[in-house]
């Protein structure tokens, strides 16, 4: 049976967080969703609170895969996804109880292949605004979507909902097995989907956990699978003829930091490659290949 909303909620080692994140959907005014989540081989006991919660409430399917990062986990739960749109949650984040009804019932009104609203992110020493809206608007074209996301710099898959129709009939799914993953599925689903509505005073609580893949420690291969990323994003827009801004141009290849100061940095404009010292100076300038 389908669903207005599929709710997907990727979940690895998010044992202390998850019940705040479930009671947070399992709450909504919106009753009719089903909620999908997707355990990416944790080792902790987030499995196990998985299945607690889904003895209590039908509305809860629970995927067991082995651990294969967000995307994959995304993947997994729009693989089987049954609803009119789909919307994802991550498990260590919450969503104020009418969240989905807000969010649906915009998209509704206005016939509109997605719907986003205000992100908040949580910190140890007090919140941060990232994104609000104070009235509801729609936007049809690529570059009024792109400005009233801020995207980029900002490429949250979350606090947006997404008709599933669109997101098949342009084959949209997230890389699997890296980081930045979220980039380009953003990217697409801005640049390909069309109406765009936004929801004024509703946030998307994001809580910035120490321990998540985002806040890990920079290392090569992640350097690598963000530029990766975001030069995909820069060539994918100009492509298109969508308007990229110089700062989002230029883009960083590596860099080296101690005790949090930046050494030397490598950035890449559309023909040179810069390494400037202290991200100031720039002391070596060669063709990019």
């Amino acid at each position: 049976m389908s669903a207005k909303v599929s709710v997907i909620i990727p979940v690895y080692n998010t044992e202390a967080l998850l019940p705040r994140c479930l009671e947070s959907v399992v709450a909504q005014t919106l009753s009719d969703i089903e909620i999908i989540c997707v355990d990416d081989g944790s080792t902790d006991g987030s499995l196990r609170l998985l299945n607690e919660w889904a003895a209590r409430d039908s509305r809860i399917r629970v995927i067991h895969q082995s651990n294969g990062r967000q995307g994959k986990a995304r993947n997994a739960g729009m693989a089987i996804a049954k609803g009119e749109y789909i919307g994802f949650i991550d498990s260590d984040d919450y969503i104020p109880v009418e969240y989905f009804e807000r969010l649906y019932e915009a998209a509704k009104e206005v016939d509109a292949d997605m719907a986003i609203c205000g992100i908040v992110k949580q910190k140890p020493l007090g919140n941060k605004c990232v994104i609000g809206f104070e009235r509801n608007e729609v936007f049809d074209t690529a570059a009024e979507k792109f400005t009233v996301c801020s995207c980029p710099p900002n490429f949250h898959p979350v606090n947006k909902l997404y008709r599933r129709a669109m997101l098949d009939s342009i084959e949209l799914r997230f890389a699997e097995g890296v980081q930045y993953e979220d980039v380009m599925f953003v990217t697409r689903a801005l640049a390909e989907s069309g109406r765009l509505v936004t929801v004024a005073d509703v946030w998307y609580c994001y809580v910035l956990n120490p321990h998540s893949t985002v806040k890990s420690r920079q290392t090569a291969v992640k350097q690598r699978q963000r530029y990766e990323a975001h030069r995909s994003m820069v060539d994918y827009l100009t492509s298109r003829g969508i308007f990229v801004a110089p700062r989002y141009r230029n883009i960083t290849v590596r860099y080296k930091e101690l005790c949090g100061v930046c050494l030397w940095k490598i950035k890449e404009g559309e023909k040179w490659r810069t390494v400037r010292l202290f991200d100031l100076l720039p002391v070596w300038c060669y063709k990019r290949r």
